[in-house]
């Protein structure tokens, strides 16, 4: 059936002051997988005037940590990050409105042609983060819940139901689960979020999931509703409600997640040591020269197994030096600095050999 309801949700705003004047390093915070303390993020030197950063609701609340953390380092810029999906977020790099893009999937042919005409110089595309896709849920009395790829393919699908369906009972023990409906939420707005999600579950449970893997999706049943904040606040408010999104969102909202199965090892949490080692056994970049874009290969992933890395994209030579020295700068930071609080905001920090290659790649931005 057609989605019944549409959630609307307005995505958050990040404005900090950001001065890139006289950064320093703090080495008692910086722990940036790079073994080098954190210094690069101060070594890069220093530019003023305002960046405009649109895309990922997955990031969004690692850009307002990354935001608020250099504006007490720096002063003499400003950053503005809006949480407005990836989609959106790489239409608009692509249109030439914004400075940078955040975003969950990396971009089709046709994506990176308008973000290289907009630049004027190729586009690159570099990991700044990692997380994993939670599954969110709201089940009174529920306190625990294990979830297979395919059985998620079937809730998400509109197949299964029920709470107390066969299939979740067999994923969970046979344990006593309440005979009411499932209520899914999903995304209604492109997501890069939906990408991944879909991609672990076309690849995983191919024969149950018929849908596919796009960052849109022709959803055959449940509700949808606008960026992570969205989905999540419906689940809230719905009584056996389910959804996916970045783990930040269910720990804001005191909501609890599933244990999910995938190809291989066993149910496992969400955490920043499964996210990690997920990417590192099933994340490889598939770009050419500073152009990081990769590929996950869900088949692979030990660990939790719907992680990703998720992206930001830049032009590699902006138009004007200034501003692209501020980007160099902000996204510096990112890789080295700013990695050190992904832990406690739900993200994990990109392992040592992506970072150091995302490093080299934002050096080269001009």
């Amino acid at each position: 059936m057609k989605v019944s309801l549409v959630v609307r949700a307005v995505g958050i705003s990040t404005v900090v002051a950001l001065g890139l004047a006289a950064c320093g390093s703090d080495n008692n915070t910086a722990n940036t997988g790079s073994g080098d303390g954190g210094s690069t993020g101060s070594a890069q030197g220093c530019a003023s005037g305002s960046l405009t950063g649109q895309g990922s609701t997955f990031q969004q609340s690692i850009e307002q940590q990354w935001a608020s953390e250099f504006a007490g380092k720096c002063s003499g810029a400003q950053v503005t990050y809006t949480g407005v999906g990836s989609s959106a977020g790489i239409q608009q790099f692509g249109n030439g409105t914004i400075d940078f893009a955040g975003s969950d999937a990396t971009m089709v042919d046709t994506e990176q042609a308008a973000a290289d005409k907009a630049c004027g110089s190729p586009a690159i595309t570099v990991p700044v983060t990692a997380g994993g896709v939670a599954i969110i849920y709201n089940i009174k009395g529920v306190n625990s819940l294990n979830l297979s790829a395919k059985t998620l393919a079937g809730i998400f699908s509109g197949t299964i139901k029920t709470w107390n369906d066969a299939a979740i009972k067999a994923d969970n023990g046979g344990a006593s689960l309440p005979n009411e409906p499932i209520k899914t939420y999903h995304r209604a707005d492109g997501s890069g979020t939906t990408k991944v999600f879909s991609a672990f579950l076309d690849t995983v449970a191919k024969g149950t999931w018929k849908l596919g893997s796009d960052k849109e999706l022709n959803w055959p049943s449940g509700q949808g509703a606008t960026g992570s904040d969205g989905v999540t606040q419906g689940v809230k408010n719905t009584e056996g409600g389910i959804t996916y999104a970045e783990i930040s969102y269910a720990k804001q909202n005191n909501l609890r997640t599933a244990k999910v199965k995938g190809a291989a090892g066993d149910f496992t949490d969400i955490s920043a040591s499964t996210v990690s080692q997920a990417i590192e056994s099933g994340f490889s970049v598939t770009g050419s020269g500073n152009n990081l874009a990769g590929t996950l290969d869900f088949t692979k992933m030990q660990g939790y197994p719907i992680s990703t890395v998720s992206y930001a994209i830049a032009c590699s030579k902006y138009k004007d030096a200034s501003k692209g020295a501020l980007v160099k700068a902000y996204l510096t930071y990112a890789v080295t600095d700013g990695q050190a609080k992904a832990d406690q905001l739900g993200f994990a920090p990109l392992p040592s050999s992506i970072a150091e290659q995302a490093k080299t790649s934002i050096a080269s931005i001009s």
